[in-house]
């Protein structure tokens, strides 16, 4: 058994057909055949049901993609490990969530270039879950995502903090008021975010206080999108004012909620290991450029970790 194995077997099963398979890989029909008949000889049933010229994978088919896929994306893993380990100059390679990595980590970026020019980035995007996991199988040296977040193996280290934000099209009666309330959107077509958030439920909480229910037309995953669907008029959001800064455009405003929901975002990094220079670097950049985005939006904004010196002990929760 062998990865050229796996790699037909995770063709075909994504591809649906050794036809696709085959073009996906720029081998022959004939040669996917063959190594899908070895790998199942090798072990010893049969992956797929053949009829009328079409694969069905069998129950024993998908429990092997699992394992074929695992190793598949660990030898991709040590490939780019290998890739980064003989570049000729220093990489950074750090994990994100989406909200932060549209404008934020972008303008993060130019300001460490600026400083280090030399150095070389690479930074996926992940959910906050994945994030952590990314961290926990030490394949990035650092994570910046938003609270609540908790792992023996890592610290984690709060940054900043803001507050939710009202976010409406420009021309909306709302976007002329100082601060938004429940009671000001009674009656208004909500957008919210799905209520896996952590902060989902505390906005629903300053509702239940007013004797509210909001009108929520529309969920979503993503800070993004919940502006994107706030300037075509389709509703306000209610969202963490700092994302939304870095996602809003001209048509669209952004005004404090109260009651206050906080945010926090830390940074994750391996327990029991002195942060590297560059680290350090990417941090000062970031605290410099929230706290010139804020000044410019005018939103409430709360500094937890020293520029120069982040303190490991802080909790990992931060009380509003």
């Amino acid at each position: 058994m062998d990865l050229r194995h796996l790699e037909v077997f995770d063709a075909i099963m994504r591809s649906g057909s050794v036809s696709a398979a085959a073009r996906e890989l720029g081998i022959t029909q004939s040669a996917v055949s063959r190594i899908l008949g070895r790998f199942e000889t090798r072990l010893g049933f049969d992956l797929f049901t053949r009829a009328n010229g079409r694969l069905t994978p069998t129950r024993q088919a998908n429990a092997v993609l699992a394992q074929a896929r695992g190793i598949l994306e660990a030898v991709s893993r040590l490939e780019v490990m290998s890739t980064r380990a003989a570049a000729p100059s220093p990489e950074l390679v750090f994990v994100t969530v989406p909200s932060l990595s549209y404008g934020l980590v972008p303008s993060v970026l130019g300001a460490f270039s600026s400083r280090k020019p030399d150095v070389r980035f690479g930074f996926d995007v992940r959910t906050t879950e994945a994030a952590i996991d990314v961290m926990v199988r030490r394949e990035a040296e650092f994570a910046v995502v938003a609270l609540p977040v908790s792992h023996p193996t890592l610290q984690v280290t709060p940054l900043f903090r803001t507050v939710s934000c009202a976010v409406m099209r420009h021309d909306h009666p709302l976007a002329k008021t100082s601060l938004v309330r429940p009671a000001d959107l009674a009656g208004e077509k909500m957008i919210f975010l799905l209520r896996r958030q952590p902060t989902r439920q505390l906005i629903e909480d300053a509702f239940s206080r007013e004797r509210l229910t909001p009108d929520i037309r529309i969920e979503t995953s993503n800070v993004a999108t919940a502006c994107r669907c706030a300037a075509e008029g389709l509703g306000v959001a209610v969202v963490n004012g700092m994302m939304a800064g870095y996602t809003a455009t001209s048509e669209l405003a952004i005004r404090p909620f109260e009651p206050r929901v906080h945010h926090t975002v830390a940074l994750v990094e391996q327990a029991g290991r002195d942060r590297s220079p560059d680290t350090q670097t990417f941090v000062d950049c970031l605290l410099s450029e929230v706290r010139a985005k804020f000044e410019t939006l005018g939103l409430p904004l709360e500094i937890l970790a020293d520029s120069a010196h982040s303190d490991p002990e802080y909790p990992f929760t931060v009380p509003s």
